[in-house]
């Protein structure tokens, strides 16, 4: 906690602190400095500020001393509190009674202030018309700091005004807040950047998705794998056993083809034997042996129960996609 905030904590709960308000010069906004002057209308005044607004409110009248205070001439001015008009004689300003009583009030209000509690040194700018003046108050309708003379006789005159450290301590509350609340957003918006990165992160390595995908187009291609093997390996014991079964006929008649042949030879070569005894006993049994033929069935070598049809397969892949599921 700043020592400023302690210290308006620690004007809220003193009870001095209603005094402090009893002690504040209406002019300069200030606590009254030595000596205080009180008016015939029981107001109280800094010095300075009077002879101040006397010589404003007279300004015919002679300067006296290198103290600058107004000696040997009358006048008169008006009380910042109440209008009502005070009137001075020869020793003017310096001719008005001190509050002793004032006096030795603040001096055991400042004791009291400077062991209890940190007063806070801040360096006042002059008014740039009236040079002798501090800036110390602040104009809320023009909405510029002035300085106390300024607000009597100046031009803000008919401002409104407020202690320049009301409004300073006002609007070093509300930089505060905005300070603050700059930094929240800030730290909003940090972590709302942090998860779009870490999102982006997760993003870019999303292997699990990708390696999920390639497993099941690997499944499915083994399984066009398997169903390929499997349908041309059926395709192929038909094929090798039709081939081996004409293969068999072929060479089983080719056989017999050459034997009869042979038979022919040894016929024809018969025929010319001149004893018919010995011709009937050698050729007649193995002449009329004969072959029978096996037909094979109709279509044996049509293979069309082995064609295929895939269109419909291939539109189901060609539609496949990702499952559309409602996002949540």
């Amino acid at each position: 906690m700043s020592i400023q905030m302690e210290y308006n904590s620690y004007r809220r709960d003193h009870p001095i602190d209603s005094l402090e308000r009893q002690l504040i010069c209406p002019i300069c906004l200030e606590m009254f400095t030595k000596p205080v002057v009180i008016l015939p209308c029981q107001h109280n005044l800094c010095r300075k500020c009077a002879n101040d607004i006397f010589q404003v409110s007279n300004p015919t009248c002679r300067k006296g001393s290198s103290r600058g205070t107004t000696l040997g001439s009358a006048g008169r001015f008006r009380c910042p509190s109440c209008r009502h008009e005070v009137v001075l004689d020869r020793h003017g300003v310096y001719g008005l009674q001190r509050n002793l009583l004032v006096e030795n009030i603040i001096d055991i209000y400042k004791q009291e202030s400077a062991s209890s509690r940190p007063l806070l040194k801040t360096e006042h700018p002059s008014c740039e018309e009236h040079e002798e003046e501090k800036i110390n108050i602040y104009c809320m309708t023009c909405g510029v700091p002035t300085c106390s003379l300024c607000k009597v006789f100046g031009e803000h005159k008919e401002c409104e005004v407020a202690p320049l450290s009301d409004i300073y301590m006002k609007q070093k509350s509300a930089l505060t807040d905005g300070i603050g609340a700059l930094v929240a957003t800030n730290d909003r918006i940090q972590v709302f950047i942090d998860n779009l990165q870490g999102t982006c992160k997760n993003i870019e390595v999303l292997h699990a998705q990708k390696q999920a995908l390639c497993e099941k187009f690997d499944r499915m291609y083994a399984i066009l794998e398997e169903r390929r093997k499997i349908m041309l390996q059926r395709i192929t014991y038909e094929q090798e056993e039709k081939t081996q079964h004409l293969k068999s006929l072929t060479r089983s008649y080719s056989e017999h083809t050459e034997s009869s042949s042979k038979l022919v030879d040894a016929a024809l070569q018969s025929m010319e034997e001149l004893q018919m005894d010995v011709f009937v006993q050698v050729t007649i049994s193995e002449v009329t042996q004969s072959c029978e033929v096996e037909a094979l069935e109709s279509g044996y070598d049509n293979m069309e129960h082995y064609a295929v049809d895939f269109n419909a397969e291939e539109r189901v892949l060609y539609q496949l996609d990702f499952i559309k599921g409602e996002r949540k």
